[in-house]
């Protein structure tokens, strides 16, 4: 009988919860399609961790995106530290990458900018505002063709492959524990953004807004807190107020070694394609629901959701023509972009 090989899902990306349930999934398609083959374990940080003793740096640094990711271990030094130190962060995602690539872990998944930020710029593309028309035009890209050169391009240049990508709450929006019913309460408000795409949209508006790599790691919680406003989707925000921009995707991917995957036969090299998408589809429809769900309950939480009206629309949406004039400093390929664009109007 042969024996059933290990393998390990690391969650890189919070809140956990989000992609445990992804990853449970992922176990059970792998199952139907390899049957007896593979033993899937699931980790946090802080579980992988604690199970090898390894890496420790991943639990030892304060979050690259304020709010969209948690220190895993409480550190009292973090508030403290100045902004210029947390470069270090980036030592965090070096071992991090460099483990997966080395086998030391075979399955992660994490949000699309930090693969912009550390691997490949081109999935800073899929931050774009206003990029996609609907989910619709979501699933045809990222299931389809050019979803797939995503995650083989990142295979050619980085020994990293990607299988999926899925949402992580689907539309960004701006929360705030202040009322905001227009762009332009913007204007005097601290905002924080998450993305370099997102800071290029709000420069446009005039709104002059904080970029992640301008914020401690301490600021999500206290712009929000002293009347600020932060970019943010529904299933991380802790605050009262929503304005509903819905201006880009938040997305993740999941990711595999190269070298773990050349390791594989080709069929189960199939196998682990065909269950990440399988995955991918059932996660962004959880994401979609989760979000429907914010929102009928949002009254009686105590939350009020401001939509933009159709002047803040026009606004946002010529803000962001104007801010793809910025993508070459993103080191974005355009042509990806024109493709993406391309295939939104093929589902017209």
């Amino acid at each position: 009988m042969t024996q059933r090989r290990k393998i390990r899902w690391l969650i890189a990306h919070y809140p956990a919860y989000l992609f445990v349930r992804t990853a449970e999934v992922f176990r059970t398609e792998l199952e139907k399609l390899c049957p007896g083959q593979f033993d899937l374990e699931i980790h946090t940080f802080d579980s992988y961790v604690k199970q090898y003793d390894k890496l420790n740096v991943m639990t030892q640094f304060p979050p690259e995106i304020p709010g969209l990711e948690e220190p895993s271990l409480k550190n009292p030094e973090f508030k403290d530290r100045a902004v210029s130190e947390f470069k270090q962060v980036r030592s965090k995602w070096e071992t991090i990458f460099n483990a997966l690539r080395d086998g030391e872990f075979e399955l992660s998944q994490t949000q699309v900018n930090i693969v912009g930020t550390y691997l490949k710029s081109d999935y800073n593309a899929l931050d774009l505002p206003f990029l996609f028309n609907d989910h619709d035009h979501v699933t045809r890209v990222l299931d389809g063709k050019i979803g797939d050169k995503f995650g083989e391009g990142l295979a050619e240049s980085h020994d990293i492959r990607g299988l999926g990508f899925t949402y992580s709450g689907g539309y960004r929006v701006i929360g705030a524990n202040k009322e905001i019913t227009n762009l332009n309460d913007l204007s005097n408000t601290t905002f924080l953004t998450t993305t370099g795409p997102s800071k290029f949209l709000f420069d446009e508006l005039g709104v002059a807004p904080i970029d992640k790599a301008e914020a401690s790691p301490s600021d999500h919680g206290d712009i929000q807190d002293e009347g600020g406003a932060i970019e943010t989707t529904y299933l991380r925000f802790t605050g009262k107020y929503v304005l509903k921009t819905d201006h880009s995707m938040f997305l993740t991917t999941i990711l595999t070694g190269n070298k773990f995957f050349e390791s594989l036969t080709p069929e189960q090299q199939e196998a682990f394609k065909i269950a990440a998408k399988t995955v991918a589809k059932v996660e962004r429809i959880w994401s979609v629901d989760d979000a429907a769900k914010y929102e009928r309950d949002a009254e009686a939480n105590g939350i009020k959701i401001v939509e933009l009206s159709k002047e803040d629309k026009d606004r946002l949406r010529h803000a962001s023509k104007q801010s793809y004039k910025q993508i070459m400093k993103l080191k974005i390929n355009p042509l990806i972009v024109t493709s993406i664009i391309q295939e939104g109007k093929r589902s017209k």
